[in-house]
C-alpha cells in the first residue's frame, strides 16, 4: 500500500450504512418524557469535539450565535427521503478551529444513542469550494424539525451533519450522521484498526485498495471486519466467514443494491445503495476486497 498515512488523509469513509436511514433516534438521559420532549430535546444537548489533549462543548446558543451561521439548501436530504429541506448551520471547519489536526487524523463522530463510527477528516474540514463543505445544522425551538418515520417521533436533531454541493466530492448517503452529538479525533485507520488494511504490498491503485476505501465509506459504520470496527449493528464481514464464502458475486451484488430482493426481512436495517451512491465499478472493488480479506482473517 502507497504510503498509508498520505491515502489515510484522503480515505472516504462512512459508511454509516446507514447513517441516514439505519441510526437509532434516542434522547439524551436528561430528556423529560413528555408531549413537549421534541422542543426540549432540541435546546438541552452539547456539541461535544474530544482530542487527546484538548475538549470543547459547543451549545446550541453558541452555534446559533456564530458569525458564520447560514442557510444551507439540501436538494435531496437522505435523513428525509430525499426531500429538499433548508436548515440553519455553521461550517463544521469552523467547530474544529482550536484543535491540531494532522494529514494522518481521523475523525470519529457519535450519535445521541451511542452509534459512532469513522468519517473522512479531510472531507469534514474541507473548505475549497470547488468541493463539498460539511456543515453542522442546528434544530431550534421555534423551528423543530419533522419526525423520522420508524424513529419514535423523533427528529434529525439536535444537530445534523449536512453538506453543501455533496455531489462536487461524491458524498454518500453515509456521510450524514443525524442526532448528532459530536465528534472525537483520533490516530490514523491504520493504528485503530489494523487488520482491516491490506497489506503493504498491494499497490494503491488497485482494485483491492479502491475495494478498501469503499468498503470504509459504505460499510464501516455498521460492520466490524475481522473484530475491528466501531460499529456493531450488522454483522462481523469476515470472521467466522466473509459474505463471498457462502454467497456468489452476483448474489452478493443483490444484496448491496437492495437486500429485500435478496432476503425479504421486515426487520432488516440494511440500506440500500443505488448505482448514484455504489457505481458498478465501485461495487465490484467493494468485492474484491471482500474475497482478498476473506483469506486475511484474525484467528
Amino acid at each position: 500500500m502507497m504510503n498509508k498515512i498520505l491515502f489515510l488523509a484522503g480515505f472516504q469513509i462512512l459508511c454509516l450504512a446507514a447513517m441516514a436511514n439505519s441510526n437509532k433516534a434516542t434522547t439524551q438521559e436528561s430528556d423529560p418524557d413528555s408531549d413537549g420532549v421534541k422542543a426540549s430535546y432540541a435546546t438541552k444537548p452539547y456539541l461535544k469535539i474530544t482530542s487527546p489533549k484538548l475538549k470543547r462543548e459547543f451549545s446550541l446558543a453558541e452555534l446559533l450565535n456564530s458569525p458564520f451561521l447560514k442557510k444551507v439548501k439540501v436538494e435531496k436530504d437522505p435523513a428525509y427521503k430525499n426531500e429538499s429541506r433548508t436548515y440553519s448551520a455553521v461550517p463544521a471547519s469552523e467547530l474544529f478551529k482550536d484543535f491540531k489536526i494532522a494529514d494522518s487524523t481521523t475523525i470519529a463522530f457519535f450519535c445521541l444513542d451511542g452509534f459512532s463510527a469513522p468519517i473522512s477528516a479531510e472531507r469534514v474540514l474541507n473548505t475549497d469550494p470547488k468541493k463539498s463543505i460539511a456543515y453542522i445544522a442546528l434544530e431550534t425551538v421555534n423551528d423543530p424539525w419533522p419526525a423520522i418515520k420508524s424513529k419514535d417521533g423523533k427528529s434529525a436533531g439536535p444537530y445534523y451533519l449536512i453538506w453543501e454541493n455533496p455531489e462536487k466530492s461524491k458524498i454518500s448517503q453515509e456521510e450524514w450522521p443525524f442526532q448528532l452529538a459530536g465528534f472525537e479525533i483520533k490516530g490514523t485507520l491504520a493504528e485503530q484498526f489494523p487488520h482491516t488494511v491490506p497489506d503493504t504490498s498491494i499497490k494503491e491503485d488497485l482494485g483491492v485498495m479502491k475495494g478498501y476505501r469503499s468498503f470504509m465509506k459504505n460499510c464501516f459504520a455498521c460492520h466490524s471486519l475481522n473484530g475491528e470496527g466501531l460499529a456493531h449493528m450488522g454483522p462481523d464481514l469476515n470472521i467466522p466467514y466473509n459474505p463471498t464464502e457462502y454467497l456468489k458475486p452476483e448474489y452478493l451484488e443483490t444484496l448491496i443494491r437492495k437486500p429485500a430482493n435478496l432476503r425479504l426481512w421486515t426487520g432488516s436495517k440494511m440500506s440500500s445503495f443505488s448505482k448514484e451512491n455504489l457505481p458498478d465499478d465501485e461495487l465490484k472493488n467493494l468485492i474484491l476486497y471482500l474475497q482478498y480479506m476473506a483469506k486475511h482473517k484474525l484467528n
